[in-house]
């Protein structure tokens, strides 16, 4: 009988440790004592048996054979269903299917006994693959780290009979986490340039190729497992979407992530490397550094570029460009912004004129002192005026607090089954106590708020000369200039169906034309 053979395992690592040869010794050795001719080998190695899309099954299906040779059922395929339609297959076409590990023969009870076999193998193996999720979840949350694969700055530690597995700090990639956040945010560096500074001062990267990308700066900035809480089930594997770049063949079929909700993550205890407060300032900027990033504004010049919001939704309303003319448009509907309220009014405005009237309004105010120092002294007023407390933050702050404490109690909990020793009970219990305290703080310092006294005692006599001042910046001033003058002075432009509303602060000093770290105090207009 002239045959093919057909293997396959369902994992890379398993084919890169010879599991694929030793079934092809299996059924070549068995082809042999049969005295079966092979014709052709067909191979999957790393390709799930639960998908029926594969390129050695794909290979076995089109030869003209008179039989073919499998270790078992579960090796042609994971599903009863799947292995039915592939036998029903070779049945009409007159291919005899042979399993070396157990012989069925051809009749009603041998295709029972199949089938039976087929539905026990998929129920074995759902049963493996819950355990195994339930197990994993249940490690999580008792503190275990998720994956061997420890952010950059840690080393991964394996669990033990004592402890669970963990990170530990890597001093001297921990040096380099730190310098990067200084670079970012006392520098004004961007990803890029702190990359290359990175490759010119020799400092060793993970890679191979030992080469820093803006994409990994990027990545340690915004990680969260820097200020001391890890966070894992943060994403779950999913299929890929219409258009996979695999072209046909997968060997996973969720090869693609998705972000689970929030509630969902599971936070762990790890060593802190950046102080909380420093990772915020760091999102802050990447934030801001996004709304005003030049990168989709390049062939424009939009004064307003990162200030101006839809009224009706609070988008962005980003520059967009439509028959060849420029606008400042809500870009919820045209991005499918899913976060923000849907609405079928277009909010647009010429980019142009908006621009030239905003432009030509700071410039009436800031010519008429008198108009400047009116609203100056009816903000002063205000600023007088008790704050109301930000019950939003406080709740959050609680939401903190409490998980904060239920991360505590399983660290307990798992002294007392004696997954972690005192020592490891310890550290963490530190760790936790400390973030407790900067949260704690933080809420104290919310309740407390209070519009600062000093505030109050701006005077108009401190405001000096500021509208001559900005007078003989504003003549001089080229587009660069004036985008700078902008951001300085305008805090938001909402945009309405009929009107757009300017709302800005007022310097003291306005020549100190610079970053928001050096930036002078403002009184809010």
């Amino acid at each position: 009988m002239q045959i093919a053979i057909y293997a396959r395992v369902s994992s890379e690592s398993q084919a890169k440790d010879g599991t694929i040869q030793s079934q092809l010794e299996i059924l070549r050795d068995y082809a042999k004592s049969k005295s079966l001719t092979i014709l052709e080998e067909c191979i999957d190695d790393g390709y799930s048996g639960a998908d029926l899309n594969r390129p050695g099954l794909d290979q076995l299906r089109d030869l003209s054979v008179e039989g073919i040779l499998v270790l078992s059922p579960d090796r042609l395929a994971r599903k009863q269903a799947h292995q039915i339609i592939l036998l029903e297959e070779f049945k009409k076409r007159h291919i005899k299917v042979i399993f070396s590990s157990q012989q069925f023969e051809d009749n009603a009870e041998g295709n029972l006994m199949l089938q039976i076999q087929g539905a026990i193998s998929e129920f074995e193996r759902a049963k493996i693959l819950d355990r195994t999720r339930r197990g994993s979840l249940h490690a999580t949350r008792n503190g275990q780290v998720k994956g061997g694969n420890a952010p950059y700055g840690y080393t991964f530690v394996k669990k033990t009979g004592e402890a669970p597995a963990t990170y530990a700090i890597d001093e001297q990639e921990a040096e380099i986490v730190r310098m990067i956040f200084d670079w970012y945010l006392h520098e004004g560096m961007k990803g890029t340039a702190i990359a290359k500074r990175l490759e010119q001062e020799g400092i060793p990267s993970r890679s191979k190729v030992n080469k820093w990308w803006s994409s990994t700066v990027y990545a340690i900035l915004k990680n969260e497992t820097y200020t001391g809480t890890a966070h894992m089930y943060k994403t779950k594997s999913v299929e890929p979407g219409k258009h996979p770049k695999i072209k046909k063949y997968r060997q996973r079929r969720k090869s693609s992530k998705t972000e689970r909700p929030k509630d969902d993550w599971i936070p762990i205890s790890v060593p802190q490397i950046i102080e909380r407060e420093t990772w915020e300032a760091a999102q802050k900027q990447l934030q801001n550094n996004a709304i005003t990033s030049r990168r989709n504004n390049r062939k424009n010049n939009y004064l307003l570029r990162g200030l101006v919001v839809c009224g009706l939704c609070g988008s962005m309303a980003p520059g967009y460009v439509s028959n060849k003319k420029t606008y400042y448009c809500c870009g919820a509907k045209r991005n499918k912004n899913i976060t923000t309220t849907p609405h079928d009014e277009r909010i647009a405005v010429d980019h142009k004129t908006l621009d030239q009237k905003v432009w030509q309004g700071l410039t009436e105010l800031l010519n008429d002192p008198d108009k400047l120092k009116e609203q100056m002294q009816s903000k002063l007023d205000q600023i007088r005026q008790p704050q109301q407390i930000d019950h939003a933050a406080i709740t959050k702050l609680d939401k903190e607090i409490k998980k904060l404490s239920v991360q505590e109690s399983r660290i307990i909990d798992a002294y007392r089954e004696g997954v972690i020793n005192l020592e490891e009970l310890q550290e963490q219990k530190a760790t936790i106590s400390k973030r407790l305290q900067v949260v704690e703080a933080n809420k104290n310092a919310v309740l407390s708020q209070q519009n600062d006294s000093g505030q109050g005692e701006i005077t108009i006599d401190m405001l000096g000369d500021v509208s001559e001042r900005f007078q003989r910046i504003m003549s001089k001033a080229d587009f660069s200039t004036r985008e700078k003058i902008a951001n300085l002075l305008i805090n938001r432009v909402t945009l309405k169906a009929d009107r757009a509303i300017v709302e800005g602060n007022i310097p003291i000093d306005p020549d100190a034309l610079v970053p928001a770290k050096h930036a002078s105090p403002v009184l809010k207009t």
